[in-house]
């Protein structure tokens, strides 16, 4: 079944209109996560969009129970397409290594694939404890956030990283911001004093796009 696509409407968290597309989402518990980005996520799928989530594997099922208390039509929804939750072993670390590259082509498809769908927009968010396992490439990891603001600039289309900072060290989350141009902080969403555009914090543009 195709979607059928709808007028574009501005992308809300807690009442904040995103002016970027890739954002940075610090949170305490899951409770807060799902409270905070209920209307990132309903908003899109009552508006006919796309949404992709990428979370642990071993969360699926009770990911998806978030998502339906919070009034989402999970069954419908998944068997629309218009819902799409992944596993990290089915993104980030897709033969059980990262590669920046290969994730970034798998979000291009998915949007080119979309769009052809119907789909207005897709909406994407991804659990990021994926880094902390002792995978191939993980330790790269900051370098894509950093090229992927080039590749959704370009696609127009929202992002949200979602870390949980009971899980990650100080230094850690400082590079996160270091390459996310805004941060949602304690429910509020602030554009990002630390942000480093890509061709600087790289040492040069990895791409011929523009920040």
């Amino acid at each position: 079944m195709v979607v059928k696509e709808t007028a574009l409407k501005d992308v809300t968290i807690a009442g904040t209109r995103l002016e970027h597309f890739h954002i940075a989402a610090f949170f305490r518990s899951r409770e807060e996560e799902f409270e905070v980005l209920r209307s990132y996520i309903r908003d899109g799928i009552d508006a006919g969009e796309k949404a992709v989530h990428i979370c642990d594997p071993n969360q699926k099922h009770d990911h998806l129970r978030r998502l339906e208390a919070m009034g989402v039509p999970t069954s419908n929804c998944l068997r629309t397409g218009q819902l799409e939750v992944l596993g990290w072993n089915d993104a980030y670390l897709k033969e059980g290594r990262f590669d920046g590259d290969t994730m970034m082509a798998l979000i291009e498809e998915l949007v080119m694939t979309s769009r052809a769908e119907g789909f207005s927009r897709v909406r994407m968010m991804g659990h990021m404890e994926w880094v902390l396992e002792e995978r191939p490439g993980v330790e790269r990891f900051i370098d894509y956030e950093s090229r992927v603001n080039l590749l959704l600039n370009r696609l127009k289309q929202p992002a949200i990283c979602v870390y949980d900072v009971n899980r990650f060290s100080g230094a850690t989350i400082m590079d996160v911001l270091r390459s996310h141009p805004f941060a949602l902080v304690d429910g509020v969403v602030r554009e990002n004093p630390f942000y480093v555009p890509p061709k600087v914090l790289l040492g040069s543009s990895p791409t011929n796009e523009q920040d």
